[in-house]
Parts: structure tokens; C-alpha cells; sequence
């Protein structure tokens, strides 16, 4: 009877609108609230996300949702069969009401569910394994692999989305060793008297094979065998379904193609093999991007445009032309405390080669950099040339690089010109500056994506080489390692960690170069610091200036964060995070000539018991361009100007730091 009267009222209210054919309001009240009430175990979110009503958004931009009654009544369907398919197949709806609101403008939808008991899992089977010959055990070890972990099991409220995804992980481990065409069909008889499932899944393994080959459909201009080439995919391979994704990814990021479409096909006369089926339609190879932003912190300000265009598929062999310029105007320590401030400029052109011999990609980058930091202002060239190689399903990443760059200062902080003698030990700073360097690094991914991870690990290691033979005036060499891990606890939280640790070995009269120390602070390093501040720092000779930070030889960073999604908006995540950021940064060694200028009880080696720690939190959202991030950073320790044995600190009294900025910080 509730549900009659609740439908004949808002059937009442939409005629005395004059109908409800059309998305304006035409006289309908508008959804203030949808509630839900009498939900224990189902989770209200994802049942409001399958109803046809919807409340507006408390968004003032957003458009208003209007009452529509056969959305209402196909709601109550709705709502039954989604706690069906969640395992309460006795549920009952008790109410679904409409309550007008003061004025008669909006109204709230009013659903009163019972969920009763559910329906559990009795029993779980997984049949026909038997018949796998002696020649197809993968087969069999890849199903019993995959049930070490089931996602159904007995005494398991039967939930038929998990039922149905443990079908498709069947197949997928089949896939995944070698079985192509491998199928799981999913049976499961429910009593619902005695509201037990018996769920059957039924394997079909079918033949193993392997790779024959690559077949590229659409290409008008690009080169199809090169196409072809990326996908990492060559006759004899053995088959693995996850080469479909990555071929996906890797012929989608040439950046030649509009759409992109993968699978696969018995070959012809073949039955243990299969071919790839590249589909792919050309773009228009030209991409401009513009962009403005303002970065803003407690120490740096600035405001910069950011122009990119690209030229895909440059002359042929799918090799890329990029031009970006960023013109940008920055103040430091900010616009209410001006003490140096003027424009800044980035212009870079990178011409990127794939697959060249046994090498997966070339780069050749040239730029000039007009910019301004705590102590001087810049101005110059630089360029480096670098070769790729990606092995292992491209997990294992090996690169080697030449870089040179040139800069001439102004605007110097007195500070650095009152010995010039002691600049570039103390410093790093001649003018002009010449730095020049060989660079490898080894690089392990095993994250499960790059960009929002959720498990894995990355290990990574560096070095550099600069001096005469890299056409350099600083003789110094450099190493640095990372490890990053991600663990997740359930569906929505995530524990990420990250260890750094680098060392720079210097030899001649010269210290290390200014350019190429070590510095820490900012959004994505210590978060209890500013962007770069975290070194040894030394008085500006300009009054009423913030001191330098000068950066050091030796450095150690630790952080520990947990992440946990808290709600959806609009499709987009919206998260909290809580971290713990430990790290130092030992003051220069100035080469052979050693340091003058080096304040006494400064640090040159790294103390692991003097570090500076830090704890935090803050909201992220996940949108499209990226993770937007804000963070409060909390200095635990070392904030007095001097500790009692006479170790300065940086930064002292500013024991509060907010960062905000695009992506996590790891």
C-alpha cells in the first residue's frame, strides 16, 4: 500500500508538471536526498550507484536531478535484484516513498529494505582437471594456483558478481600459461529455502600454443612492421594473454594512433598457434598542448604557461619531435616578502627514436634554461644524448646517457662572492659554469601500474661520471639507490614506502657542482621541508633574506605512508593519507682543497642518529590529469636554531609545511 501511494503521488506531482518527457524541470520537484534505510550488509554506495534516481549534487554547478516515477518504479526492481545478486534473495521492500520538502520545490525518495538472511556457498567445485594429459599439467598447476586463493569459497555469502569474476580468473590463469581458448563455464544451483549455493565451474583447457606472429590492420603511413616490432611479440613466443595488454599500451603510447585494438586468431593450419591482431587507426601525428599553472609554497612562488607540441611519426620510423616551451615568472621567498624575483624560461626540443637494433629507444635533447634559485639567477644551454634498452616484459629498464650543461650567473648572492677562492669548493659555483657527465642507471619495475600503484616494488640504481672527459670542470662522481614497496590491505588501503640513499665522491680543487647535489624538501621528498631547503644552509649576504641552502654530498631519505580511498565524487577517488618522512643531507666535502667556509659542527657524513623526522596527512583526488595531492608536513625534531652541541638546523622555528601538487609523492 506504501509503495502504491508513493508512486500515485509522484505520478500526481510530474502530470501537474505537464509530463516528464523531457530533462528540464517542467514543473517536477527535484531530488534533494535518496535514502536507503534497513542495509546491513549490502553496501548502500554501490546500490546508489545502480538506481535510475539520484539526488543532486551539493555541487551549486552541477545540474539538478528531477523526479521521474517510472524511474522509480524500475528502481524497486532495481533494488531487489541487486540484493539478490549480493546474496539476500529474501529481501523485501517494505517502503519507497516520496516526501515533499518545505517550499514544494524538492523532495526526498525514501526506500525502507529487510534484507533477511542470506544465501552462503555450500560447496565449491572445479571438474574436468581430470582429463588434463600428462603433457598439459600447466594447465592443472595454473587452476590449482589460482584456488590457493579463492574468491569463492564455502560459507561465503553468495555474491554472483564474485562468482562470476572467479570464472573469468579461471580462464584467465589458463590464458596466462599458455591456453588461448581455455573457457570456464560457471554453474551454481541456489536453494533458497535452505539458502545454500552449489557453485561448479567447469574447465575446458583446450590446446596450449604458442605465438605465430603479428598482423597490423589500418596503417596508411606508419610503418606496419615497425608497428609491429613494438608489441615485443615474435613468432614462437609462448602464448601469454597479458602480451595483449601490453601490446595494447605500447603501439597505443607511439602516439600515432587515434584507436587501438588487440586480440587474436587460431592460425591457419596452425592449432598450437595463434596470431596477433593489431587494429589501429591514424591520427593526425600533430599534438599542441597548452597549460598555465602557479606553484606556491613557503620560500618560492610561481606563475608559467606551458606550450607543448609534437610531431609524431617525424620523417618516418615512428620517431617523435617535441618542442615545449614554459615561459614563468617567480618570486622568491614569496609575493608578500619579495627579496628576488624575475622571469624564468624553459625551451627544449627531444627527438625520440624507438627501436633501433638491440636498442629500444634513442633520445637526443637540447634546451635552454633561464631560471632563478635562493641564491642566483641563470641563464644557458645544456643537451644529452641517451640509448634505452627495456628487457624482461620491459619490467628491467638499462640506460646510459652524455650530458653537458653551460651557465652564466647574475644577480648573485654576495654571500658566494666574498672568497671566490672558496666558491667553487664550498659553493660549487664558478661562472661560468661548465658541468659535463656520463650517466647509467638500472632500473627493476615490478609495480602493478605506474601512476596510482597498489603493490609491487621498484628498485633502482645510479651513477654518474663527471670531470675533463665529459668536457666538464668539476671532477666528482656520483651514486644513488631506491627501493619502493606497496602493500595493500583490502580494497582500499594502501602502505607505501620508499628508501633513498645517494653519495657524490669528489676529487680537485673544485667541490661538487651546485647543479648536481643532493637537496631535499618539497612535495615529493621530505614533506617536514620546502622544496630543496633540507642541507646545510649559510646566511644570505642580502639583509632580510632567507639563508641559502648550499646542498651536500651525502644523502638518506626514509618515508612510510598508508593511503585510504574514502569516497567516491563523481566518479573521481577521494583519498586521506598519513606519512612519516625521515632524512638528512650531509654538508659538501669541497674537494681536495677542503672548506674554509665550512661552519663548525656541520655535518659531512650522515648521522643516522641526527636525522630529521616528520609526520603528515592529507587528502589526494584521483582525477584524470593525475592524483591532486595536499599535505600538512609536521617537524618532530631539530626545528631550534642550534642543538645543544652546536649542530645548526635548517629552517629553524618553521615547523609547519603545506605542499600541493599533482600525483603521490612516490
Amino acid at each position: 500500500m506504501a509503495l502504491a501511494m508513493a508512486l500515485a503521488m509522484a505520478l500526481a506531482l510530474a502530470l501537474a508538471g505537464g509530463g516528464c518527457a523531457g530533462v528540464a524541470a517542467e514543473g517536477r520537484p527535484w531530488v534533494h536526498a535518496v535514502r536507503i534505510e534497513g542495509l546491513h550488509e549490502v553496501r548502500r554506495g554501490d546500490l546508489e550507484a545502480k538506481l535510475a534516481i539520484a539526488a543532486t549534487s551539493w555541487n551549486p554547478l552541477a545540474a539538478r536531478r528531477y523526479l521521474d516515477p517510472y524511474a522509480l518504479s524500475q528502481d524497486r526492481e532495481r533494488l531487489l535484484a541487486f540484493c539478490a545478486a549480493r546474496g539476500y534473495h529474501g529481501a523485501r521492500l517494505t517502503t519507497a516513498e516520496v516526501v515533499p520538502r518545505p517550499g514544494g520545490e524538492s523532495v526526498d525518495v525514501r526506500f525502507v529494505v529487510v534484507e533477511g538472511l542470506p544465501t552462503r556457498v555450500e560447496r565449491v567445485t572445479v571438474t574436468d582437471l581430470d582429463r588434463v594429459d600428462p603433457g598439459d599439467r600447466p594447465a592443472e598447476a595454473a587452476v590449482d594456483k589460482a584456488l590457493l586463493h579463492p574468491r569463492v569459497e564455502a560459507g561465503q555469502v553468495f555474491d554472483s558478481d564474485r562468482y562470476l569474476e572467479e570464472r573469468d580468473r579461471l580462464a584467465t590463469a589458463l590464458k596466462n600459461v599458455g591456453y588461448p581458448f581455455a573457457k570456464v563455464t560457471a554453474e551454481a544451483d541456489v536453494d533458497r529455502d535452505r539458502r545454500l549455493a552449489q557453485v561448479r565451474y567447469v574447465v575446458d583447457h583446450g590446446v596450449p600454443a604458442a605465438w605465430d606472429g603479428v598482423t597490423i590492420v589500418g596503417t596508411v603511413t606508419v610503418d606496419a612492421s615497425r608497428v609491429a616490432a613494438e608489441t615485443r611479440v615474435e613468432a614462437g613466443d609462448p602464448f601469454r594473454l597479458t602480451a595483449v595488454d601490453d601490446a595494447r599500451d605500447k603501439v597505443y603510447h607511439l602516439g600515432v594512433f587515434s584507436s587501438v585494438r588487440v586480440g587474436y586468431v587460431p592460425a591457419l593450419g596452425r592449432p598450437d598457434r595463434v596470431r596477433m591482431v593489431v587494429t589501429v587507426t591514424e591520427s593526425t601525428f600533430n599534438d599542441l598542448r597548452l597549460g598555465v599553472g602557479v606553484g606556491i609554497d613557503a620560500l618560492h612562488s610561481e606563475a608559467h604557461v606551458d606550450v607543448t607540441y609534437a610531431r609524431h611519426n617525424f620523417l618516418g620510423g615512428l620517431r617523435t619531435l617535441q618542442l615545449r616551451l614554459t615561459p614563468a615568472y617567480s618570486v622568491i621567498p614569496a609575493v608578500w616578502d619579495i627579496r628576488r624575483h624575475g622571469p624564468a624560461l624553459t625551451a627544449q626540443a627531444d627527438l625520440i627514436q624507438p627501436r633501433v637494433s638491440f636498442l629500444s629507444q634513442i633520445q637526443l635533447t637540447v634546451g635552454y634554461d633561464l631560471g632563478i634559485q635562493y641564491a642566483y639567477q641563470f641563464h644557458g644551454p645544456r643537451a644529452s644524448l641517451g640509448v634505452l634498452r627495456l628487457v624482461w616484459r620491459d619490467r628491467l629498464s638499462l640506460s646510459a646517457s652524455y650530458n653537458f650543461q653551460f651557465l652564466t650567473f647574475f644577480n648573485t648572492d654576495p654571500a658566494i662572492l666574498v672568497d671566490p677562492a672558496q666558491a667553487g669548493r664550498f659553493f660549487g659555483f664558478v661562472d661560468p659554469y661548465r658541468v659535463g657527465w656520463w650517466q647509467q642507471d638500472v632500473t627493476l619495475d615490478l609495480r602493478d601500474r605506474p601512476q596510482a600503484t597498489t603493490r609491487g616494488a621498484l628498485f633502482s640504481i645510479g651513477a654518474e661520471e663527471g670531470g675533463d672527459h665529459a668536457g666538464g670542470a668539476f671532477q666528482y662522481q656520483k651514486l644513488r639507490g631506491e627501493a619502493r614497496g606497496y602493500l595493500p590491505l583490502g580494497d582500499r588501503v594502501v602502505v607505501a614506502a620508499r628508501a633513498q640513499l645517494g653519495h657524490l665522491f669528489v676529487q680537485g680543487e673544485l667541490g661538487s657542482p651546485v647543479t648536481r647535489r643532493f637537496y631535499l624538501g618539497g612535495p615529493s621528498s621530505h614533506r617536514g621541508f620546502n622544496y630543496g631547503r633540507l642541507s646545510l644552509q649559510v646566511p644570505s649576504g642580502v639583509p632580510g633574506s632567507p639563508p641559502l641552502p648550499v646542498g651536500g654530498d651525502e644523502m638518506f631519505l626514509l618515508q612510510a605512508e598508508v593511503r585510504v580511498n574514502l569516497v567516491q565524487v563523481g566518479g573521481a577517488w577521494i583519498s586521506a593519507a598519513a606519512f612519516f618522512d625521515s632524512g638528512d643531507v650531509a654538508a659538501p666535502s669541497c674537494g681536495s682543497g677542503g672548506c674554509a667556509l665550512l661552519a663548525a659542527g656541520s655535518l659531512t657524513q650522515l648521522n643516522f642518529s641526527r636525522l630529521h623526522h616528520a609526520v603528515g596527512g592529507g587528502l589526494r583526488m584521483k582525477t584524470i590529469i593525475g592524483t591532486l595531492r595536499a599535505d600538512l608536513g609536521v617537524r618532530l625534531n631539530r626545528f631550534a636554531a642550534m642543538e645543544p652541541d652546536g649542530l645548526a638546523n635548517p629552517d629553524p622555528g618553521q615547523r609547519f609545511t603545506v605542499h600541493l601538487s599533482v600525483a603521490e609523492a612516490f
